[in-house]
């Protein structure tokens, strides 16, 4: 008797045991899915990467006093949004030169809306004379800045702003990036450049991304291949891909051109990988062109 109600106990317990470890079981489960869940909806609502529009600058600015320019300079400074984008496009439609050296004042506002509001009127005003202060502004802490810098320096027809966003901006001092809204701010960076006419500033911010590609980040990866495939349909992309085919001396970059050739099926590529297919001097990139071909069939 003795016997059975030990062994009726013990089947008690375990069962409570195993109950609990059930619950457990669903418990965690239900976590795991709420995480997964909060993920995706944290994944998609990040912006869809792509390059920021120029701005079409002023031709020249008057001289012309604006009867509306302190008071447009002071809504940049207030905390209604509505009211600084409506102070940026006035002053940005206005193209007053008064309205330059206070502008430039405001970049050094601790608030970063206003550094923000006024980067983007300088960048569509065109000043020259904006170019230095917004090159000092690149190494700032807070990415929107940085961001906002994009569009504002690649505007400027000089060489220094344009240069500002690839090596300031896109190019870190330390490759191992590991912050995601600092990397895709680099990314937004090199789709940008690769819009523009001048392919100067294009074809290193391509490279930068093999190195990203390899990151131990499953995040930076990602983003660095949603670069990747965003870069097919900017004016550049496709051309610089082809010509680090073409013109590297590194076996290894000109085998991952042929990949990512072959992946965005780069058509216009054809007669370059043809070309790496019979006669590249680098077995691998020649198996790579190979398979990029496949691909493009």
């Amino acid at each position: 008797m003795k016997t059975a109600w030990l062994n009726c106990k013990h089947e008690s317990l375990a069962a409570k045991i195993s109950l609990r470890l059930r619950s457990s079981y669903r418990l965690s489960c239900g976590a795991l899915l709420l995480v997964m869940l909060c993920f995706d909806l944290s994944t998609q609502a990040q912006t869809k990467l792509a390059p920021l529009p120029l701005y079409e600058q002023c031709a020249s600015l008057t001289e012309e006093p604006s009867e509306t320019l302190q008071r447009d300079l002071a809504a940049l400074k207030g905390s209604d949004a509505t009211a600084r984008a409506a102070a940026v496009k006035q002053l940005s439609q206005a193209c007053r030169q008064q309205a330059v050296e206070p502008l430039l004042d405001l970049l050094r506002s601790e608030d970063t809306q206003t550094r923000i509001a006024a980067i983007e009127t300088l960048g569509r005003l065109g000043s020259k004379e904006a170019v230095e202060p917004l090159r000092e502004l690149t190494g700032d802490p807070d990415w929107r800045v940085r961001l906002a810098l994009v569009p504002a320096l690649a505007s400027f027809k000089t060489f220094q702003a344009k240069n500002a966003v690839l090596n300031s901006i896109v190019i870190p001092a330390d490759v191992d990036v590991s912050d995601e809204q600092d990397m895709r701010v680099r990314c937004i960076g090199i789709l940008t450049l690769n819009q523009l006419t001048d392919v100067t500033f294009s074809r290193k911010g391509v490279q930068f991304l093999t190195n990203v590609l390899r990151s131990n980040r499953l995040n930076i990866r990602a983003l660095a291949e949603e670069t990747m495939y965003a870069l097919k349909d900017t004016r550049n992309g496709p051309s610089e891909l082809i010509g680090i085919l073409k013109q590297h001396n590194m076996p290894e970059m000109r085998r991952w051109a042929c990949e990512w050739l072959g992946k965005l099926g780069i058509e216009r590529a054809r007669p370059a990988l043809e070309e790496a297919a019979a006669n590249d001097v680098n077995a691998a990139v020649k198996y790579a062109a190979a398979e990029a071909l496949a691909k493009l069939k």
